[in-house]
């Protein structure tokens, strides 16, 4: 690859980009996305109904990745609840 100096680097690059572009596909804020996912996927990575929620098309993201970055009120210690 160009830009990757390993396969895995190139699949990890493409996944990232796929999520990205997924996300402003969908008219997201990427920034505000990518937040989520990662303030989420951890507790939830085993989880298909959770993952479908974090999904970039659900309710919910629409509800929280949409219009202004908003990284000081949903955080670690303090994000709403997956309405699962």
């Amino acid at each position: 690859s160009l830009f990757h100096t390993s396969v895995a680097g190139a699949k990890a690059g493409a996944l990232v980009y796929s999520m990205i572009e997924t996300a402003k596909a969908n008219k997201l804020n990427v920034f505000q996305y990518l937040y989520i996912l990662l303030l989420y996927m951890p507790d939830h990575k085993d989880d298909p109904a959770a993952v479908e929620i974090l999904l970039p098309w659900s309710s919910f993201i629409k509800e929280h990745c949409t219009g202004l970055i908003d990284v000081e009120t949903i955080t670690p210690e303090n994000k709403p609840q997956l309405p699962l």
